[in-house]
């Protein structure tokens, strides 16, 4: 099991790198980490409440792609130095924008993920029940 949430951290952290690569600001804003800690709000609880049933995926499975992908591409470690680092440098606004969309966009996300899964799945059903009346 350890190897494959190893794998899974392998592929997030990589992931995670080459987000912060790509969205990297000059103005020190985190954005690299605020994208990967709002898309992981969003992307896990459709895993886990829709791809999990959906595609009967194994506990393993699951573990891997949550805790092992998810767990190490978001990172709340990053948040929280990247908020110090903004309170320590006197970026206020910037500090204030950042804690605000990262906790309740995070939340919203989360929330919009679990409909988005609730609604595939209902989407899924009705067409099966559409199927079995042809």
């Amino acid at each position: 099991m350890f190897l494959f949430l190893f794998i899974g951290a392998f592929i997030g952290s990589d992931l995670r790198y080459l987000e912060s690569l790509i969205f990297k600001t000059n103005n020190g804003f985190p954005l690299g980490t605020l994208i990967a800690n709002l898309s992981g709000a969003l992307i896990l609880p459709f895993l886990i409440h829709y791809l999990q049933d959906r595609y009967n995926l194994s506990s393993r499975v699951v573990l891997t792609l949550s805790t092992g992908v998810l767990g190490s591409y978001t990172t709340f470690s990053t948040f929280t130095a990247d908020t110090y680092h903004l309170y320590l440098t006197g970026q206020w606004w910037f500090l204030f924008v950042y804690l605000t969309i990262t906790i309740v966009g995070g939340f919203g996300l989360a929330i919009l993920g679990n409909y988005w899964a609730a609604t595939r799945a209902f989407n899924d059903y009705a067409r099966r029940r559409r199927g079995r009346r042809l």
